[in-house]
């Protein structure tokens, strides 16, 4: 049906208000939705939503933990050396690695070789254990007189391995001299012998304990003596192996000859004793030997040591042997 002029002015101005009112509508709803964070929002940026990881740690940070790390342990060392300046003293339980290498002679001829891992860990200021684990060794049978010709005139290998536990109780520490100025220490503990050769013929084959009691006191003029003994007998042992059943004294004194410090001193001697007693064969032997250090710089020490058998009576027994070692602190 056709619509009059005033009909589609009416139509026109209707339909402009609705409009208007639309508008108004839909721009308010824009205002509250957008206030309201509803509405549609752009979307992030893949790399920012895909952020890195938080960065590591500073290198400065890692650095200050370093140095701070080896100021402990230069602090360590520095007290350990204190107490304990030539790394001889077995009341000092402080972690030193002392390698060395020793040519011995014995008695039967037999020429042995060894290179020697040596150590000790402080576990405390009371408890010390000492290892001893010969890494290296060569024995060497061609002067053995009757020795078997089938037989091959060496062998190289491991050798067996000790590991020695010191106790130092409080209540056995003693004062002497004048005004107490000088101490001593009175320790037990034990050393078990593990047959770890690799060889027959470097092995003892038989696990030794041995119980220890040991003195350690002070000296004049900066030294100090220690007397170590031990019972050794075997707790297990192979067919191979003869009965144990044995004394063992581990004596020594450490003299400084020159104080440390200058170029030329931190020398001292350190005489070693080892008497020796077998109840099984009822034989007896003495073995000593003369050790001169250097204290090359705190905490580090080099040596040369000498030794000599006196009245060797078993076929094993040592004639002479010469040691060098190092000992440092860590």
């Amino acid at each position: 049906m056709p619509q009059t002029k005033s009909e589609v002015c009416i139509v026109s101005v209707v339909g402009r208000h609705v409009l208007s009112v639309v508008a108004v509508t839909c721009l308010g709803l824009s205002t509250v939705v957008a206030q309201e964070g509803g509405g549609p929002q752009e979307q992030p940026d893949q790399e920012t939503s895909q952020q890195e990881p938080e960065s590591q740690v500073p290198q400065e940070s890692i650095d200050e933990f370093n140095q701070a790390r080896e100021a402990a342990e230069q602090q360590r060392v520095e007290v350990a050396v204190e107490t304990d300046q030539t790394g001889t003293d077995p009341r000092a339980f402080t972690n030193k690695f002392m390698p060395f290498f020793r040519a011995t002679e014995l008695k039967n001829g037999t020429t042995q070789l060894d290179a020697t891992i040596f150590g000790t860990v402080g576990f405390s200021p009371e408890v010390g254990m000492f290892y001893e684990l010969p890494v290296g060794q060569r024995r060497d049978f061609s002067d053995v007189e009757g020795f078997p010709p089938t037989v091959a005139p060496d062998a190289i290998g491991m050798g067996d391995a000790n590991f020695k536990f010191l106790i130092k109780p409080g209540g056995l520490e003693f004062g002497y001299g004048q005004d107490g100025a000088m101490s001593g220490n009175v320790m037990v503990g034990w050393q078990v012998d593990f047959p770890t050769a690799t060889q027959d013929a470097l092995a003892g084959n038989a696990v030794l304990f041995a119980p220890i009691v040991a003195v350690v006191a002070d000296m004049p003029f900066y030294g100090f003596i220690a007397m170590l003994n031990l019972y050794q007998f075997d707790a297990y042992k192979t067919d191979l192996a003869s009965d144990t059943n044995r004394y063992l004294g581990q004596w020594f004194y450490m003299q400084p000859l020159t104080p440390p410090g200058p170029w030329w001193g931190g020398v001292f001697l350190l005489p070693e004793f080892q008497p020796a007693y077998d109840f099984e064969t009822d034989d007896f032997s003495f073995w000593w030997g003369l050790e001169v250090g250097k204290i090359v710089r705190p905490g580090k020490i080099a040596y040369i040591k000498p030794g000599w058998g006196v009245g060797a009576s078993l076929p094993t027994d040592r004639t002479s042997s010469l040691e060098l070692g190092l000992r440092w602190f860590f």
